[in-house]
């Protein structure tokens, strides 16, 4: 990959010596960088305002451009039919990395925009969102907040068990299932959780975070089993309409109630991604989506732990 070319720091009000050092004051100095990007091909996901308006600038600069959404503004379908872009219509994936030098992150969904962006990482594409530099910087944290504790790992790798572990000094402990429907019973996980704690069958995980601070831990089991119920009820399978809008919707949700809860919480989740490619669209867009989920609420978490053959081994 060719270097790009940097320019020097640009002036800002706050580079006047007299306030000192940029350092000093807990600001990253910033860059302008001059990427060659005549016949390189450039991935931009989304077909929104912002995919539009890069597409636009990006079009000048002789960059061969490939745009993935499932849906294209009025401006990008006609630059389509002209045959100025490559369109994909549907999700984002993975392999859409392959031949990119550099990438985009333009969706209106953030799962989406956090998913290219881990993607790009991985397969070493420079990767850019266009909202990181409207974003304000991150607040200090709250120490009132509950730690939160995400852990993943395989079928009957020890996940539930490490969970349950790391609350076995609370008085009081809210397990929240998600894998069956409620007043079909759960026999064998009554047996292995300890008799005191509550157990509560439920979708609405965003309604149990927001608790309040008082409340007793939580035990979310599993994320994986939220999802897949999730993904039913927005009617994915059925091609239901506005479901994919309303599968992101609830896991915005989902994630702003984790980010913000005052609850101590531990969420159990499957790793699904290590093995080989699922045989159908259903089974791959499934391992996609929780995989995002995944990536999200990480990055999100004080800890997250991976376990492997009933041990546990902490990641972050």
């Amino acid at each position: 990959m060719q270097p790009p070319a940097i320019s020097d720091p640009v002036p800002t009000s706050e580079d006047d010596d007299s306030t000192g050092p940029i350092a000093d004051r807990g600001t990253a100095p910033g860059f302008t960088l001059a990427l060659p990007l005549r016949g390189r091909r450039v991935l931009v996901i989304g077909g929104g305002e912002s995919a539009t308006q890069m597409v636009v600038a990006l079009r000048s600069s002789g960059a061969l451009i490939r745009v993935v959404a499932p849906t294209l503004s009025s401006a990008l379908t006609e630059l389509a039919a002209r045959g100025l872009i490559e369109v994909a219509n549907r999700q984002y994936q993975a392999r859409d990395l392959a031949d990119a030098w550099l990438a985009f992150a333009c969706s209106d969904h953030r799962s989406v925009n956090a998913a290219l962006a881990f993607d790009a990482e991985q397969a070493r594409v420079w990767c850019v969102n266009p909202e990181d530099a409207a974003r304000p910087p991150p607040a200090a944290p709250d120490p009132r907040k509950g730690r939160r504790a995400l852990v993943l790992g395989g079928a009957r790798s020890g996940k539930s068990a490490t969970a349950g572990a790391m609350l076995a000094d609370c008085p009081d402990v809210d397990y929240v299932a998600t894998g069956h429907h409620p007043a079909n019973g759960d026999e064998e996980g009554d047996e292995r959780r300890p008799a005191h704690w509550r157990t509560v069958e439920t979708l609405d995980l965003a309604s149990i975070l927001s608790e309040p601070e008082s409340s007793a831990a939580v035990v979310i089991d599993c994320l994986a089993t939220w999802l897949s119920r999730t993904m039913d009820d927005c009617g994915l399978w059925n091609l239901g309409e506005d479901a994919d809008k309303q599968l992101a919707a609830r896991q915005d949700e989902l994630l702003q109630a984790w980010t913000t809860t005052s609850r101590r919480v531990v969420a159990v989740s499957s790793e699904v991604g290590s093995g080989v490619d699922p045989a159908t669209d259903a089974a791959q867009r499934f391992r996609d989506e929780l995989g995002w989920l995944n990536t999200r609420l990480a990055a999100a978490s004080d800890e997250v732990w991976l376990c492997t053959a009933g041990i546990a081994s902490r990641l972050k």
